[in-house]
C-alpha cells in the first residue's frame, strides 16, 4: 500500500509540473505575441521570435511543437486572428550589438548605409471608440478570422499546415489591448496611465525592438519622420513615468564620423551597454570621492583595479579628455608623509603624479536631442 502511495505521489508531482511547464510556455508564447503590438505577428517572424528570445524559449521547435504551439495560440482567448490585404514581407533582423567594439562601446557599422523598407509601418489609431491604442498599417482593411480559426469551445478548427497553405504570410495574430499593454508597461506600473496616442506607439516600438531597443535619431527621422522635438517632447512622458531607459549610443560610419544618439529601451530590456572603459571610469570616479581631497597616486589606483599600464593609461587619458578628472603632480610629504621617505638621496622632494577628480562620473544621459 505504502509503495502503492509513494507511485500516486510521484505520478501526481510530474503532472503538477508538466502543468506548471506547459502554463509557463503559454505566458511565454502570450508575451511574444503581445510585443509584436496592433500590427500582430506571422507564422515566419513567431517562429524567428521564438528561436532568438532572451532567456532562451523553453520549447524544442521541431514539427509538433509547433502544432501544439498552434493549438495552444488558436485556444487563446486573448488572441484574435486576421488576415492581411497581401503578405506581410519577411522580418530582416540585424543585431547592431554585433558591430559594437567592446573597448570603446562604439558601433562601427559595415552595413549599406540605404534603409531597409520598414515592415511596421508607423500607422498611428487614433480615438478609437474601444481604446485600442498602437500603430497598424491595415488596421481598418485586415478581415476578422478567428471563427475559421477556432471554434466557440476554443478548438482549432484546422491544423498548422492547414492554416499556412490557405492564408501563409497574410495571417497575423494579435493579443488584446490589455495583454498588449501589459507586456509594455509591466506589472509595477499604474494600470490606470494614460498616455497620448503617439507616446503610446513609441512604447510599442520599443517592445517590438525587445533587447536591441531604438535609437532616438532612427525615431523621428525615420520611423516617424517628425520634427526632433516633438520626438523629445513624446519620449519624455515615457521617461517621466519610469516606463524606458535611456543610455547615449556612438556609431561610427564607414567613412569614420561618428553620429551621437539616444537609445531608448523598454524598462523590461534594459541592459547596461557601456564600455568597459565607462565601467572603469565610474569606479575610479567612486575610488576618488572618498579619498582626502579626491586625489589618489595613479600608481596606487592601478595597483588598487590590476590594470596593465596601457590599459590605465588609455583610461585616464578619457578622463581627462572627459573632464572628469585631470593631472596633477604632488609632493609626496603633502599626501601621507608616513608612507615613507619623501626626499631623495639628493635632499629633495618627491613629487608623484596623481588623479584629481573634477566632476563625478555620471550616467545620466544628456536630455538634449540628438547631434549627428
Amino acid at each position: 500500500v505504502l509503495s502503492r502511495s509513494a507511485a500516486q505521489t510521484r505520478f501526481l508531482l510530474s503532472r503538477l509540473r508538466l502543468r506548471v511547464a506547459v502554463m509557463a510556455a503559454l505566458d511565454w508564447l502570450l508575451d511574444e505575441v503581445a510585443l509584436e503590438g496592433l500590427d500582430g505577428i506571422t507564422f515566419s517572424t513567431l517562429w524567428f521570435r521564438l528561436d532568438n528570445c532572451l532567456p532562451p524559449c523553453p520549447l524544442l521547435l521541431d514539427a509538433a511543437t509547433k502544432q501544439f504551439v498552434w493549438e495552444a495560440l488558436a485556444a487563446c482567448p486573448e488572441l484574435r486572428f486576421f488576415q492581411l490585404p497581401r503578405d506581410r514581407p519577411f522580418l530582416v533582423f540585424h543585431d547592431r550589438y554585433e558591430e559594437i567594439d567592446p573597448e570603446t562601446g562604439i558601433q562601427e557599422t559595415r552595413r549599406d548605409p540605404t534603409p531597409r523598407d520598414d515592415i511596421y509601418p508607423v500607422c498611428i489609431v487614433s480615438d478609437n471608440k474601444h481604446g485600442i491604442q498602437g500603430s497598424c498599417q491595415y488596421f481598418h482593411k485586415r478581415r476578422d478570422i478567428t471563427a475559421e480559426i477556432r471554434t466557440q469551445q476554443y478548438v482549432s478548427c484546422c491544423t498548422l499546415q492547414e492554416a499556412v497553405q490557405r492564408w501563409g504570410e497574410k495571417l497575423v495574430i494579435v493579443a488584446n489591448h490589455m495583454v498588449r499593454r501589459r507586456a509594455l508597461i509591466g506589472l509595477d506600473s499604474d494600470p490606470e496611465l494614460s498616455l497620448p496616442d503617439y507616446s503610446y506607439c513609441i512604447l510599442e516600438r520599443l517592445g517590438r525592438a525587445r533587447w536591441q531597443g531604438e535609437l532616438q535619431r532612427d525615431l523621428h527621422s525615420g520611423a516617424f519622420k517628425v520634427d526632433a522635438r516633438k520626438m523629445h517632447y513624446h519620449r519624455r512622458v515615457l521617461d517621466q513615468n519610469n516606463l524606458i531607459t535611456l543610455q547615449s549610443h556612438v556609431i561610427r560610419q564607414p567613412n569614420g564620423n561618428q553620429q551621437y544618439s539616444i537609445l531608448l529601451l523598454l524598462k523590461r530590456f534594459h541592459v547596461d551597454r557601456r564600455s568597459k572603459y565607462d565601467i572603469l571610469m565610474e569606479k575610479i570616479s567612486n575610488i576618488l570621492v572618498n579619498r582626502p581631497k579626491q586625489l589618489e597616486v595613479m600608481l596606487t589606483l592601478r595597483e588598487e583595479l590590476s590594470l596593465c599600464e596601457r590599459t590605465f593609461k588609455k583610461l585616464y587619458q578619457y578622463m581627462v579628455a572627459a573632464g572628469i578628472a585631470k593631472v596633477i603632480t604632488v609632493p609626496l610629504k603633502d599626501l601621507n608623509p608616513e608612507r615613507g621617505p619623501c626626499l631623495t638621496k639628493k635632499g629633495t622632494q618627491i613629487i608623484v603624479r596623481c588623479l584629481k577628480l573634477v566632476k563625478p562620473y555620471g550616467k545620466k544621459v544628456d536630455d538634449e536631442d540628438d547631434d549627428d
